[in-house]
């Protein structure tokens, strides 16, 4: 554990020059400023170091209690180093005193601390981002559950085809790791390979990435696989307990499944759900970057990896297209009502842009109406840069919309689009993108200071859709 310290406020004032001051014990000259501070190093009792300035006199320093400004940090403990005239002690210090009588009550506390330092350093990397530690929290509560959950199940299950209970709790024991190592992998393999273009092909590394805040990635994720192991070991444990506690009772025991399985899934999907909160990615999806760019246009500034996870929430197919011209990347619709519109836009495309945006419609799901909506095209090439301008720039132009909301809605609701409308959208169009420009660099820079993925931007397999461009 690492600490900074800092002169004290009135180090740039001291007097000169340094007084000298010879101690017999030590046979050497020390050389301090008069009036110093002896800084106090103490433990915080949520096993976390942390480093008191109080101000001592100089006399505080004396022949007989030989202490010496210099404490080791190791494994979340701190010792520091005495003089006992003849020799070098070191001694670990406690709350910021240096007291060597031990009672009872002091040595349970001790042999806690060290237990708990133990059991930290065991499950918790060195390096990590703060919100790790809740991560982990509920991570365990997550694992034991649902580890416990997959036992009862398939106790039950042995029990509806009739093995007793001698031999149920062990055999579902068994095929629970078998299923869960097994089958589970498969499962996933077969899962990831039908929508691997949709999904970062390295996630868990991904989440892992974004604790560590050294060069420990390795070690973040040799943590994980033992947090993964503990806790589901101990949800084995929970499930062995309550079979035992209820051994005597069989119809209680017949009926523990549909009594914990409700109870299990709820804390179980509530602790996924909490679990992932504080994951803060900072690799970029469409939606993603749709919250950094709505945030940056309406107040001017690029939120954090955390803000943004607090903003990112369960996306249900019913809440898509709940907000005002939703944005969408990917091809247009030829029977679409803004055919006329979307000609215009390729019409005017060069061969130096790499996207157009046209307006769409498209057939909420609840309510069920007809609603209009934002796509960007995309062109082959397209690079990072570009989606990011052209999201930009849609941003943009729906928030010129809302501020004239009333007026867009009658315009767009026409069954034929005049010259004069087709005119106003394609200087709308104009406006935005300028703006988008002025904007982009600057934007770069703040989220690249914050820490965000610039590299490339994971979209869906729609959203990967791409036009060419034909120069006739």
């Amino acid at each position: 554990m690492q600490s900074f310290l800092h002169p004290p406020s009135n180090f740039n004032h001291l007097p000169y020059p340094w007084t000298t001051i010879q101690q017999p014990q030590l046979k050497t000259q020390i050389f301090v400023p008069p009036k110093t501070c002896l800084r106090i190093l103490t433990i915080a009792s949520s096993l976390r170091t942390s480093i008191d300035y109080g101000c001592e006199p100089e006399e505080s320093v004396s022949r007989e209690s030989g202490r010496l400004p210099v404490a080791i940090h190791s494994s979340g403990s701190v010792s520091r180093y005495l003089w006992d005239g003849n020799n070098l002690q070191l001694v670990g210090v406690d709350g910021g005193s240096t007291s060597f009588s031990f009672d009872f009550d002091d040595g349970l506390r001790n042999l806690g601390r060290v237990c708990s330092l133990a059991i930290r350093d065991f499950l918790i990397p060195k390096k990590v981002s703060k919100n790790y530690i809740e991560y982990v929290k509920w991570k365990c509560l997550h694992r034991i559950f649902s580890s416990a959950l997959q036992v009862l199940a398939t106790q039950a299950m042995f029990r509806a085809i009739g093995i007793g209970y001698s031999r149920s709790l062990p055999s579902a024991a068994a095929l629970n790791w078998v299923l869960k190592d097994g089958l589970g992998r498969l499962s996933r393999c077969i899962y990831t390979a039908s929508l691997a273009s949709a999904f970062d092909t390295n996630l868990k590394s991904a989440v892992h990435r974004s604790f560590a805040l050294a060069d420990n990635l390795g070690e973040v994720s040799a943590k994980s696989q033992i947090q993964t192991v503990c806790f589901d070991n101990l949800g084995l444990l929970l499930a062995a307990f309550l079979n035992v506690l209820f051994k005597n009772n069989q119809r209680l025991q017949a009926g523990l499944p549909f009594i914990v399985y409700p109870i299990f899934s709820a804390i179980d999907l509530f602790g996924i759900y909490q679990e992932l909160k504080h994951v803060h990615l900072q690799t970029l999806t469409k939606d993603r970057l749709e919250v950094i760019l709505n945030t940056w246009v309406e107040s001017g500034y690029v939120p954090s990896p955390a803000e943004v996870s607090k903003l990112e929430g369960i996306d249900f197919p019913w809440t898509k297209g709940k907000d005002l011209w939703p944005i969408r990347i990917g091809c247009l619709n030829p029977k679409d009502h803004f055919s006329k519109m979307s000609m215009v836009a390729m019409q005017s495309l060069s061969s130096a842009e790499y996207y157009f945006i046209s307006m769409e419609t498209f057939h909420s799901r609840m309510p069920r109406r007809v609603q209009q909506g934002i796509i960007i095209c995309l062109r082959e090439g397209a690079t990072t840069g570009n989606v990011i301008m052209g999201l930009l720039q849609a941003c943009y132009i729906r928030k010129a919309l809302h501020l004239n909301k009333s007026r867009w809605e009658k315009i767009l609701e026409a069954s034929d689009l005049p010259e004069s409308v087709l005119n106003e959208w394609l200087k709308l169009l104009k406006e935005c993108k300028v703006r988008a420009q002025d904007d982009l660099c600057l934007l770069n820079a703040q989220m690249k200071g914050l820490g965000w993925t610039m590299k490339n931007i994971l979209l869906s397999t729609q959203e990967q859709n791409r036009y060419s461009f034909i120069d006739d």
